[in-house]
């Protein structure tokens, strides 16, 4: 199974290449809208890590730890592992990870960090039911019932 640091990377990577910003706040939430999207699709983790309920919306430790230090600017430099390397999730033509992936950066990727942490407030969000009722940790079943955020 992949990593949410893998997927983290590949947002940055796909940022890089068309030359937009993405700060923290924006890239975990692309990260979570992803890992929705192909929860909805395949039924099935993308991967292992669960999204916990923070002030502005669902995050991933793991993510926020590695980027803190840009704080609201964007993010510069990939996760490096030890080996001054950086790795992404494959995403193989004609694949459904793939699919997934360019359709959540075609829809959301232009929208900066602000918004999207307010399409995952939403009443009836994954997030909006795990702040009211004070859990730590969004579940995955709620993530699955959740309707498209409207861009």
């Amino acid at each position: 199974m992949i990593s949410a640091l893998d997927v983290a990377n590949t947002f940055l990577d796909r940022a890089k290449s068309e030359d937009i910003d993405i700060t923290p706040m924006k890239l975990q939430k692309l990260i979570y809208i992803f890992y929705k999207d192909y929860l909805k699709e395949t039924q099935e983790k993308l991967f292992d890590e669960r999204f916990e309920t923070w002030q502005y919306g669902p995050v991933l430790r793991s993510v926020y730890n590695v980027f803190k230090k840009y704080r609201a600017n964007h993010i510069k430099e990939f996760y490096y592992f030890e080996n001054n390397k950086y790795s992404t999730i494959a995403l193989p033509a004609g694949s459904v990870v793939k699919k997934i992936f360019d359709n959540v950066w075609k829809t959301y990727g232009m929208i900066d960090g602000i918004r999207l942490s307010e399409m995952t407030h939403q009443p009836g969000t994954a997030w909006y039911k795990a702040n009211i009722n004070d859990e730590p940790y969004l579940e995955d079943s709620n993530i699955f019932q959740e309707e498209p955020y409207i861009a």
